[in-house]
């Protein structure tokens, strides 16, 4: 780089023609403000998302270890999903649902690379920026000395270069200014709510494969000692062949089943830790999901929900603000755009529907739940008072157990539907 300045001799043609072909890469989120006087600059802070002061050196992760990277965060990052989490949270091993926007900001390799690249670019333009300044204020030295040793000649030729670089100062300037700026960073943004929602996804994805695996593993106990009790009825006279038959399938079934859902369990875990970018073999472990927000579920308005979306979609924000120059052109933008509301309409239409949908689903699941509860503290007592049975009682605790797991997938299939529809709201839909 640096082999590219001759101090002093630099013409304003090649400065301003580098400062303005230099493309731009994309950069974290905020805005880099610089104030300068007399060639002295003042400062260097960051807007973050939610409008806190930071520097730029608060957002960057340490790059020296990469196996062993932590952390860096000041703690006032605000994620896509609206979080902020201090360093001590996001460099623990549990991995909790409000962590994962951030965790993807840091970790997420493709996150990272955009970052990293955006670092690179910053401290070459800083560099040059830098250099630029010294330049300027030493031909304004020169020039004062000049006009105090009335040497008008060097004086009018110190003032071309102050103005040269004052200039090209300025360029870069407003390249850094760019660099921070949400138009610079959409694509980033974009991405990392794209990730977020997947991450969120695959959270729940674990917990419904980690429930239902429970869920077998307790029932498939309950069908080994189901099958038992059926032998020993059959020795007594009181099962047939196919009674035992029957419980010996189901106890197969079952044990099947805990294997399906563990293996499922496994795979969202992996695939969960490796889109954050965090060890997958075992060392993290997976928080609780959030409790479904009831105030949130009743607060949905399709009508205003999907003003909302449309006003927040990338594919309809730069279809509205793309340039137009004849009438064949406007009139395929108009076309796209109400291709694009139409999309959004009835793509809202359907996550609206499927929300309602899984709060039916989930609200009957609920009262079956509270109903089996009640039902299995009858059978429970009953038995110690030797009311009933042995397989009378096994049979109680498994449907017990069946109304239990239900519910819990309701909630998680809810969770997952609510999520879905809020990422729609926030700009995240294929329209495809």
């Amino acid at each position: 780089m640096k082999s590219l300045f001759r101090w002093g001799t630099i013409s304003a043609a090649l400065l301003v023609s580098f400062s303005v072909s230099v493309l731009l890469p994309m950069a974290p989120a905020g805005m880099v403000t610089w104030a300068e006087e007399d060639g002295m600059e003042t400062g260097n802070k960051e807007t973050a998302e939610d409008g806190s002061m930071e520097t730029a050196e608060d957002n960057l992760p340490e790059t020296e270890d990469e196996d062993n990277r932590e952390i860096v965060v000041s703690g006032s990052y605000q994620a896509v999903d609206g979080n902020q989490i201090p360093a001590e949270r996001l460099n623990d091993s549990i991995i909790d649902y409000d962590e994962l926007g951030s965790l993807v900001h840091y970790y997420n390799t493709s996150i990272q690379e955009l970052t990293d690249s955006t670092e690179r670019t910053r401290a070459d333009y800083t560099w040059i920026w830098e250099t630029l300044k010294e330049e300027r204020d030493s031909a304004r030295r020169k020039k004062l000395d000049a006009q105090d040793d009335d040497e008008m000649e060097d004086y009018a030729e110190y003032s071309g270069y102050q103005s040269v670089y004052s200039t090209a100062v300025e360029s870069y300037e407003k390249m850094l200014y760019r660099l921070d700026g949400y138009s610079s960073n959409k694509s980033r943004l974009s991405q990392e709510k794209q990730l977020t929602g997947t991450a969120q996804s695959l959270m729940i994805s674990y917990w419904a494969a980690a429930a239902q695996a429970e869920y077998a593993d307790r029932s498939e106990a309950l069908y080994q000692s189901i099958y038992q009790d059926t032998v020993a009825k059959q020795s007594a006279g009181l099962a047939t062949e196919q009674d035992v038959l029957t419980a010996y399938n189901n106890w197969l079934s079952m044990s099947a089943s805990a294997e399906s859902a563990s293996e499922s369990a496994d795979s969202a875990y992996k695939s969960l830790c490796l889109l954050l970018g965090v060890d997958e073999q075992g060392s993290m472990s997976i928080g609780a999901v959030p409790e479904i927000d009831e105030n949130a579920l009743n607060s949905y308005n399709l009508e205003t929900d999907t003003v909302q979306a449309m006003s927040n979609n990338e594919d309809l924000i730069s279809e509205r603000s793309s340039s137009t120059d004849s009438i064949a052109s406007k009139n395929k933008k108009a076309r796209t755009e109400a291709e694009y509301e139409n999309k959004i309409r009835i793509g809202m239409s359907d996550l609206y529907e499927n929300v309602q949908s899984a709060k039916t689903a989930y609200e009957a699941a609920k009262n079956g739940y509270q109903s089996a509860s009640i039902g299995w503290n009858n059978a429970q007592n009953k038995y110690r008072m030797g009311m009933l049975s042995q397989s009378e009682y096994l049979e109680e605790e498994v449907k017990y157990l069946q109304k239990e797991a239900a519910y819990q997938s309701s909630q998680l299939n809810l969770l997952q539907a609510m999520e879905t529809y809020d990422w729609a709201m926030r700009g995240i839909m294929n329209l495809d």
